[in-house]
């Protein structure tokens, strides 16, 4: 086995959570859990409102859909608020989606895009044990 031929994770960038007010939870974060203020940022590419709080060395990422039938929009309906996503940070996305693609596994995204915390890829959550999984790489 090579180097190019496994997608190998630095650590845990991020953990994703879809909720339907963002601006309610982020102060539900800051009042309860000492989390720091945070920027909102609109992705309408994805279809979201979103912001990065860091809670000690761990970070979440609140997602709230821009309109109903986006992906996030759609999770919340058929699943409500909760953990949409598990963000695993990897040196280089391109080789990551080679690797699972070779593999076989379901990709969300055969190239990487850009997202709040730099280019990123999903791998489909049938691939990974129904965890939607988002691979990240830092600029």
């Amino acid at each position: 086995m090579t180097a190019t031929d496994v997608c190998a994770i630095d650590y845990v960038d991020h953990v994703g959570i879809a909720v339907h007010n963002l601006e309610e939870t982020l102060c539900f974060f800051r009042e309860v859990f000492g989390a720091p203020q945070a920027e909102v940022v609109d992705i309408p590419d994805q279809g979201v409102k979103a912001c990065l709080i860091s809670l000690g060395q761990t970070r979440l990422e609140l997602l709230e859909p821009l309109f109903p039938d986006s992906p996030v929009g759609r999770f919340l309906t058929q699943r409500g608020q909760g953990l949409h996503h598990l963000a695993l940070h990897i040196g280089d996305v391109q080789q990551g989606i080679d690797a699972l693609g070779n593999r076989g596994l379901k990709l969300l995204d055969n190239k990487p895009r850009h997202g709040l915390s730099g280019s990123i890829a999903f791998i489909h959550p049938k691939s990974v044990y129904g965890i939607l999984t988002e691979l990240v790489e830092t600029s």
